[in-house]
């Protein structure tokens, strides 16, 4: 049988990988895994260390993925019904590591508790609760078009865990 040989790139072609992407000459953009099934996924909360110990107690493999922002390390497991994936990207604060369902469940707090019981780590270790990535200007306001702060929950105030997951990475402001 003849072997089929495969040109080489073109020289003016950029690394798959490289952003920003569709603006070089390369027709072809690779993504990782994780860039794929990510945003599929329901952040439920922050903790307040990074990936490591976690994948340590439960004898998890780091797996090292990137993304459009950068490298990142990530564990995806099961525990106890729910599927998790604990994320650090390398331009995160150091000390701060993303919690995940892969699956988005309506008991995400119920999955939280989970983690921290068998993990055998407590709520001083959670940063956030929620999306960390959720705007609570946004929810401050959709509370002052209810007409009380009362009607509408996780409104940012200075005591509040948006409060507290911000004084965790770094950013009081």
């Amino acid at each position: 049988m003849t072997e089929i040989e495969v040109p080489w790139p073109e020289p003016d072609w950029q690394p798959a990988t490289q952003p920003p992407y569709y603006t070089g000459k390369n027709p072809a953009y690779q993504y990782s895994v994780w860039e794929h099934s990510a945003p599929l996924f329901q952040m439920i909360g922050v903790l307040a260390l990074s990936v490591q110990p976690v994948a340590q107690r439960l004898r998890l493999h780091v797996e090292r993925s990137w993304d459009g922002l950068d490298e990142l390390d990530v564990a995806l497991f099961q525990l106890k019904g729910f599927s998790f994936a604990i994320s650090k990207h390398d331009g995160n604060p150091v000390g701060v590591s993303y919690v995940w369902l892969t699956q988005p469940h309506e008991q995400a707090d119920m999955a939280l508790d989970t983690l921290l019981e068998v993990v055998g780590i407590g709520e001083d270790a959670v940063a956030f609760r929620g999306d960390a990535h959720d705007d609570p200007a946004e929810r401050t306001a959709a509370a002052q078009d209810a007409g009380s702060l009362d009607e509408v929950t996780h409104v940012t105030l200075p005591t509040s865990l948006w409060a507290r997951f911000r004084r965790a990475i770094g950013r009081t402001r």
